[in-house]
């Protein structure tokens, strides 16, 4: 009979069925974990000091090792998962049921008493297939394969997420380490001031109140060293946690700067456009919104499908047996208004899934302007700010031989050397600026460029 050309199927789905229950065994236990389902160490992501890590090398731990990777993952194969059960509703149903039965029947009123025993049994198999449903099913596949694009194209955009907090965590790591050197240098200038003041004032040629004046200003140093240190382990932290860490060790970083991939809006959008993948996901539900037009079109139209069974029965051999099968046609005469209400509401949801791909396009065309404008502005902020600290060198320069001399008080002197550590400190801040605005403009337009790596020897 034909229906038995469908065991193998059914013995495949079988040992198909006892791996999936394997596996999902498995994954219930302690042990089989993926990267990103537990928190990992930073021994066990490579991280030791031995030597300084580039920026390439963190933002490759960071997609081994964060959790929002791992789910982003999981969400595509959830999404590839789902398409393969909307395709099987091509293929055959086969349904299989035995059932055995065994009775005793005692006589009563009667001398003696009699009992009767039987016993039966019988068996099926059946077959439901889906012949057409005026592209039903064709809609539902499209649906399907679109929410697995979005899924890919989601995946995409959380490793670029990732990438800029690893980016954006990198530079500002390195920006408070930067400045938490400027606060010593400066601490120490100020120390040395004090010296240089308690000497002079031991000889005479300087009043106590600048004595005072300068222990004051070494005082405020110190402080500003003890927060620019708590604000450099906090950055640190940051760059632990964007890694996918939740511990802090000590490692090294070697330096990295990233260019400008171009000035002009127009073209990063116009690259945006083919690279962007939150452009891509918002695409893709326009697709899936017009495949579920389609969808609700077909609902108007009948399903034709093809059922049959075959059976087994009896108490002895021969047994009886019976074969059947039937095609069904199904239609829906009046549903009031439901199926077409449901096309109008598709229709609007393909036009808000329209909506939301020129709204996004115009979001983005904003934010890459002002991440231009800011890392344009931020590198002719980096060059004057360098100019001003070469100048603030200089005349703190003058204005300590001048100190020396007498010609200059302690308040111009202090001055002069607060002039110097903000000038300092505004070239580091301009500098970093820059490289997180392209930082930001990599992750708009969907294409992250390689950093210029910078390595250094290990202290």
């Amino acid at each position: 009979m034909k229906l038995f050309r469908y065991v193998p199927v059914v013995i495949f789905a079988c040992v198909c069925g006892c791996q999936s229950v394997k596996q999902a065994r498995q994954a219930q236990s302690a042990t089989d974990r993926l990267p990103g389902e537990t928190t990992v160490t930073a021994v066990q992501a490579g991280l030791l000091d031995k030597y300084p890590y580039s920026l390439t090398n963190l933002e490759q731990v960071a997609r081994n090792y964060h959790p929002s990777i791992l789910q982003a993952r999981q969400a595509v194969e959830s999404a590839r998962l789902q398409c393969k059960m909307v395709h099987s509703g091509r293929l055959p149903q086969i349904s299989a049921g035995g059932n055995y039965n065994r009775s005793t029947q005692n006589a009563y009123g009667r001398r003696p008493n009699k009992t009767n025993m039987s016993d039966s049994w019988s068996g099926s198999l059946g077959l439901d297939l889906l012949l057409y449903d005026f592209g039903k099913l064709d809609a539902q596949e499209r649906q399907a394969l679109s929410a697995l694009i979005a899924a890919e194209q989601q995946l995409r955009d959380a490793e670029l997420q990732i990438t800029y907090n690893v980016r954006t965590a990198f530079f500002n790591h390195f920006r408070s380490d930067r400045l938490f050197r400027v606060a010593l240098e400066s601490e120490n200038q100020y120390a040395q001031h004090l010296e240089e003041v308690r000497a002079m004032a031991e000889v005479g040629t300087r009043r106590q109140y600048d004595v005072t004046k300068a222990d004051v200003d070494w005082g405020n140093a110190r402080l500003t060293v003890i927060t620019a240190s708590n604000s450099l382990v906090v950055a640190h932290a940051l760059l632990c946690r964007t890694l996918g860490l939740a511990e802090n060790p000590a490692f090294t970083l070697a330096e990295a700067d990233l260019p400008l991939p171009s000035e002009n809006a127009a073209e990063l959008l116009a690259g945006a456009r083919g690279n962007s993948p939150s452009l891509a996901v918002l695409r893709a539900r326009e697709r899936a919104a017009s495949a579920y037009v389609d969808q609700t079109i077909a609902d108007l139209y009948p399903d034709l499908s093809l059922s049959s069974s075959t059976g087994l029965s009896g108490h002895d051999a021969p047994f009886a047996w019976n074969f059947s099968w039937a095609l069904h046609l199904a239609q829906n005469v009046f549903d009031g208004f439901r199926k077409t209400d449901r096309i109008k509401e598709a229709v609007t949801q393909l036009r808000t899934a329209r909506a939301s791909v020129a709204d996004a396009e115009q979001t983005l065309f904003l934010d890459l302007v002002n991440a231009v404008t800011q890392s344009v502005s931020a590198r002719k902020s980096t060059e004057i700010a360098r100019l001003v600290e070469r100048q603030a060198q200089e005349n703190l320069a003058i204005v300590n031989e001048q100190y020396r001399v007498g010609v200059s008080s302690s308040i111009e002197r202090t001055d002069a050397q607060v002039t110097l550590t903000q000038a300092q400190a505004d070239v580091i801040r301009a500098h970093f600026d820059e490289q997180a605005a392209c930082a930001r403009i990599a992750l708009l337009i969907g294409d992250p460029v390689a950093a210029d790596e910078k390595p250094v020897e290990n202290k």
